[in-house]
């Protein structure tokens, strides 16, 4: 059974925005939750980079 390419980007959507948030309440709590959002978008475009480039260099 494999995952819809839907899912997958809508998980990883959710737990980088997650996890952008997170980080920049821990290190920056002065800023507002969209530079939260903005992280989190950053991190889900590094996890598709990454994933590019291992699938290309393979």
């Amino acid at each position: 059974m494999t995952m819809n390419t839907l899912i997958i980007f809508t998980v990883r959507l959710i737990i980088g925005l997650a996890f952008g948030i997170i980080l920049t309440r821990l290190f920056k709590p002065d800023w507002g939750i969209y530079h939260g959002v903005v992280t989190g978008i950053i991190l889900v475009a590094l996890a598709y980079g990454m994933s590019y480039y291992r699938k290309f260099k393979a």
